[in-house]
């Protein structure tokens, strides 16, 4: 059973009806992200779906809007994909869909990332900016030179057998549990699996690990996670370093020093979305974990 709801508006004569999204909505969820001009592949939308739960508002049997959570343990959620048709923006349905997402995470802190346009709305429903994400992008990635390691360091292919020590080392940077994220990009057998993914170690021991895997036009590169910059820099521009020629994006986070960097590899900014927490604030790690790159803005 799906949950479902209606809202009448003065302006239309038929209600909007917001209830639960399934599978069988995410082709029309795809259209919306079309619609609005945003990157998000069919497949992007399963991985979204398959790791939260979402709602979706109906006009006349249409989807016009959508939204999205994930529950990352009792402590924090993240909120995104929050689309309406442009032919129906203005008629509160956002506004709807916020206001139900919200209501099922009474409780836990919540994070998301505002267009300066949705800003206003969620400064309403009690957000707080936080900080920023710098969006890098290269729609063709000049060569990369591969990282120099140090005698104690190594890099190695992540795989299956590594999901828990990502989940556990996930958790103390963001304090998020996010064991289904990292089992579906981890199972080979998934179309929802990385295309690489790398640990760096040193002394045999995890200094970090990054991510890449197809997204919108060409790849994603994230999450990293590491304990420093320095490392971070290590397993992104290995993971460029064998991609030359393609289109990539990293959601970095803008007080990282990440995102200067990579200005000077090629890859610019180009989207500055507002970290906004609501019921909280960021986790700041004492033993200095931290997720730097993330894995989408949407599930943070």
């Amino acid at each position: 059973m799906t949950e479902q709801s209606a809202v009448m508006h003065p302006n239309t004569l038929s209600p909007i009806t917001l209830r639960e999204m399934t599978a069988d909505d995410l082709p029309a969820c795809h259209g919306l992200s079309q619609q609005v001009s945003w990157p998000h592949r069919l497949e992007d939308w399963q991985l979204a779906l398959h790791c939260g739960k979402g709602w979706v508002a109906e006009a006349e049997g249409k989807v016009v809007g959508s939204a999205i959570y994930w529950q990352w343990g009792s402590d924090y959620a993240t909120l995104g994909l929050v689309i309406v048709s442009p032919e129906c923006q203005g008629r509160g349905i956002g506004k709807q869909l916020l206001l139900t997402l919200t209501g099922k995470l009474d409780g836990s802190i919540v994070r998301l990332h505002a267009t300066p346009e949705g800003r206003p709305l969620y400064e309403k429903l009690g957000f707080v900016a936080t900080g920023e994400i710098r969006q890098q992008q290269s729609r063709e990635l000049p060569a990369i030179a591969p990282p120099e390691l140090t005698v104690d360091e190594a890099l190695r292919a992540l795989n299956a057998d590594d999901v828990a020590k990502m989940t556990a080392l996930d958790a103390q940077s963001s304090g998020m549990q996010r064991g289904i994220l990292y089992q579906a990009l981890g199972d080979p057998t998934s179309a929802m699996r990385m295309v690489k993914g790398l640990m760096l170690t040193r002394d045999g021991e995890p200094a970090g690990f990054a991510m890449l895997r197809e997204f919108g036009r060409g790849y994603a590169l994230g999450p990293v996670i590491t304990q420093n910059v320095q490392d971070a820099q290590k397993l992104i521009a290995q993971l460029l370093h064998e991609i030359p020629g393609q289109f990539v994006r990293l959601d970095v986070e803008a007080d990282s020093g990440l995102a200067e960097w990579l200005d000077t590899l090629g890859l610019t900014c180009v989207d500055s979305p507002t970290t906004m927490y609501k019921d909280g604030a960021p986790l700041r790690a004492s033993n200095g974990w931290r997720n730097l790159v993330l894995a989408t803005q949407a599930m943070g």
